[in-house]
């Protein structure tokens, strides 16, 4: 079988286009695959954490309380910037 130089050319490039389709498909999949593996853990921590925040309010409204009903005074909410409100009411 004698093919055409353009002919064999072609069939080259042909086969080189499938393979490289295939490897395109299989890295799409793969990605894929990791991309769910990575968003599970994220939904993972993100819960631990949001846990986490809700049992410290919660504990922390329980030593109010107590402080509160003992007669002492709250400390002052250091997680809040106090010259806010100050900046708030001149604007």
């Amino acid at each position: 079988m004698n093919l055409d130089p353009s002919t064999l050319a072609g069939i080259i490039t042909a086969i080189g286009t499938f393979l490289t389709a295939i490897a395109l498909v299989i890295n799409a999949v793969t990605a894929r695959r990791r991309d769910k593996r990575i968003e599970g853990k994220v939904d993972t921590v993100h819960t631990i954490v949001n846990q986490q925040r809700t049992d410290m309010q919660r504990y922390i409204r329980a030593q109010s309380a107590t402080l509160k009903a003992h007669g002492i005074d709250l400390p002052v909410d250091q997680s809040i910037d106090p010259e806010q409100d100050k900046r708030d009411a001149a604007s």
